[in-house]
Formats: structure tokens, sequence, C-alpha cells
């Protein structure tokens, strides 16, 4: 790593959170400022400790309930801003943010600090609240406002930099914003340690000699489509294929009941993660709403591939050469049939593996940051990555 540039020292990377822990938004924010730091693209990052939060968030609610509102939703508010700003020394206020939420840090005081505020998220909150059932469990005037502070953070923003293209397609058509302003730069997979490549499998033919691995990373694994994975392993079963399927993320007494799955709980992915990713023959994400989908750039990165529903922005993130693409309206007996397919075909499994140990190496944080590099200096991207050229529902291939 090289000295810091006198720009880059000026530079700062924010979330809701602490971004020098590693756990932080799933290690996103961290490791986005560990490559910066590398890349002498940034090499500060702010630390807000939402613990310290948790009084003010009882008063907020408490006072939610008095006005005649449900409580929750005090990250969305002044208060909540307001409160995490206060753990950030006023001297970092005027520099150049980073930041991977879009409320935090609230606009108002870098500005007039003499700072400038950019954006790198998954999704608009106009996308999230609806898909991932907010409506139900927030008061939905406190929703409105957190979408029309969202509204004017992104007016007042140098940079809107977004996922995929679903969250493209809301900057410019619910947020108005000129595209000029707004740009889309695929993340890297979060690993605390790279796992490398998977290695060629010499145990036997999947899904015969040995069982054909589905992995499924994920704590929401209701949302995540868990249970739609088991009914596809069953299905495979019925069929003669030998099927595991192998999760992580959740507590593994707390998975779906009835479901034969090799529940793993929560590992150390420093030294754990390898075994993990490499044992899988595809990393499956079945969700019934995604905006990010991070599980499928890990499971990528290590040259596995990856199958899952068009839906959102995961529609971005499953390309055909190297996974497996249905439409949302998809059922277990078509996945089934996909896979059946898939594990009667050595070739063709052959073809997805290598495709996607090609793919591998660009979905790592330093092509992000590179691509953050040239967008700072020139002011767009002349070749963007893409794992997916023209996202769509697409079928089965």
């Amino acid at each position: 790593m090289i000295a810091a540039s006198g720009t880059a020292s000026r530079r700062a990377i924010a979330a809701l959170g602490d971004v020098l822990d590693p756990h932080c938004f799933g290690g996103a924010p961290w490791q986005f400022l560990q490559e910066s730091k590398r890349q002498d693209f940034a090499c500060n990052g702010w630390s807000v400790d939402v613990r310290k939060l948790r009084t003010r968030r009882l008063a907020w609610n408490a006072a939610q309930v008095l006005r005649g509102r449900r409580p929750r939703g005090f990250q969305f508010s002044a208060a909540g801003r307001a409160a995490a700003l206060a753990q950030i020394p006023s001297d970092r206020l005027g520099t150049e943010v980073i930041s991977f939420h879009q409320h935090f840090p609230p606009f108002e005081p870098i500005l007039k600090a003499g700072g400038e505020v950019n954006y790198y998220f998954d999704a608009t909150y106009t996308q999230l609240f609806p898909s991932y059932g907010l409506e139900q469990k927030i008061d939905r005037r406190t929703l409105q406002e957190a979408i029309d502070y969202e509204r004017r953070a992104f007016q007042a923003a140098r940079r809107v930099i977004v996922n995929q293209s679903w969250a493209l397609r809301s900057l410019l058509g619910d947020y108005q914003l000129d595209h000029g302003k707004c740009t889309v730069i695929l993340p890297g997979a979060n690993y605390p340690v790279f796992p490398g490549l998977r290695p060629s499998a010499d145990n036997g033919r999947a899904g015969k000699e040995r069982p054909f691995v589905l992995g499924f990373i994920g704590k929401d694994w209701r949302r995540k489509g868990l249970p739609f994975l088991c009914e596809v392993a069953s299905k495979l079963r019925s069929r003669g294929w030998k099927v595991a399927v192998r999760a992580i993320g959740f507590p593994p007494g707390e998975g779906p009941q009835g479901c034969d799955v090799e529940a793993l709980g929560f590992i150390d992915k420093r030294t754990q993660f390898a075994p993990f990713l490499h044992g899988c023959d595809v990393g499956c994400l079945f969700s019934s709403a995604e905006a990010a989908g991070t599980a499928v750039l890990e499971f990528m990165g290590v040259g596995v591939p990856v199958a899952g529903f068009t839906v959102n922005g995961l529609a971005d993130l499953l390309p055909v050469e190297a996974g497996f693409r249905f439409s949302p309206r998809a059922t277990t007996e078509e996945v089934g049939e996909a896979f059946d397919s898939y594990l009667r075909d050595e070739g063709r499994q052959a073809q997805k593996c290598a495709a996607v140990r090609k793919l591998a190496p660009s979905l790592l944080w330093e092509r992000c940051v590179r691509e953050f590099q040239e967008l700072w200096r020139a002011g767009s991207i002349a070749t963007p990555f893409r794992l997916v050229q023209e996202a769509g529902p697409g079928g089965p291939t």
C-alpha cells in the first residue's frame, strides 16, 4: 500500500455503522475502504456506534406512539440522522464523503462545512420499502418522509452510484435525476480473506457418485427462497439424483422445518468460507425480493455457477453463460427439470464452470474501486463491467 495522497486523505467512506468494522453492512463498506486504501482512492472510514443510539431510538419510538403513529423507522428520521452525526468529529464534515446509506450523513451539515456527498447503494427507498414489506412494519408517513428526504439528498449529491440497472431506472424515473449524475458500478464479493478459485472437482460425478450440492447464503431464508430450494432438491432426489442443500447465515434451529438442509449456522468467514464455497456445485438465490444478491457474487467469485430468480436487482447478477436465470414465476418442477438436464450433460457443466472462472477476477473489489477511480477522474466509465448486458426475466438456461 502506498502513502495516501492529499486527495485520498480528504475522501471518506461512510455508512450508518462503523466502516472500520468488517461486519458493517455485510462487510461491503469495510472491503471498499481497504481496497480504496490500496489504490490510493480514499483512506478514511467513519465510525458510528449504533448501540449508542438505543436511548434516542426508544424515546423517538415513544414519541411516535404519542403522535398516533406506529413506532420503528428511527434510522430514517431527522432525529436519527442528527444522533448518528453527533458521533463524527466536526472537523471531518468538510470532506468528500462516499456513503453506503442514503440518509447518512445528512447532506446539509456536509455542504455547509464545504464538503461533498456521494452515494453508493443497491436500491432506492421507493423500491425497497414495498419490495421488502416495510410498508407493513413502519408507519406510512415515516416512510414517505424518508423518501422525501432521500429525494432531496440525491439532488444535493455530486454523484449517485448504484449497484445495478434496476436501481438506476428508479433514479431516472422515480426521482427524475439527470442521467449524467447517475452511474452503475457492480460491487465486489465480501470476502474477509479471498478464498481463491474452487479447485477442479476430482471426487466423482455430481449427483451420481457424490451429492450435487446446492449452496445457500442468507439470514432471511424465507425471503431468499430456502424452502423453494428444498422442494427443488426433493424433486431431483425423486428423479434418482443424490442432492444436498448446504446453508449458512442463520442459526440451524431456526431454519425451515421439515426440510433436509445441512445448516452450518454462522461460520467464521476468514477460515471457513473457502471450504463452504468450494464444496458447492451451484449457488442458489430464489428470492421473492432482492436488491443486491451479494451471495451470488460470493459464489461466482470463486468459480461456482449460480441460479436464481430474475427479480429486482438480481436480474443483473445472473449471467446466462455462468448460471441459471429463472422467471420469478417459475415452479419448483421447472427448476428441477433444468437442473436435471444440467446433471445429465457433463460437457455443459464444464462450460458453465469455465465461464464463471473467467468472470471471477472481475468480481473483486479491485475492479469496483478501479471503476470509481475512472469515474472520479474522467466523469464516466468507458467500458463498465457487466455480468448481464440486457437484464430481463429470461428463462432457465
